[in-house]
């Protein structure tokens, strides 16, 4: 059965570099961060909508994140 790929972007390095350091200010690992702000950012959006229904997340609600459990 052929592995199924997910879109990888390259972030640009400023970006990436930034995070970093706001991480290390606020003590908070970078994929938490990254996380939380794209998150927040696109939670009302019809993208988020779409993905919701498709991953089956509440439109309105948190995704889990990689490792936890709910």
């Amino acid at each position: 059965m052929p592995r199924r790929t997910h879109y990888s972007p390259c972030i640009n390095r400023v970006i990436v570099c930034a995070l970093y350091h706001e991480g290390r200010r606020l003590r908070r690992p970078m994929t938490r961060l990254v996380n939380d702000l794209l998150t927040s950012s696109l939670q009302h959006t019809q993208g988020w909508s779409i993905a919701a229904t498709q991953m089956s997340v509440p439109a309105q609600g948190r995704i889990q994140e990689a490792g936890t459990t709910r």
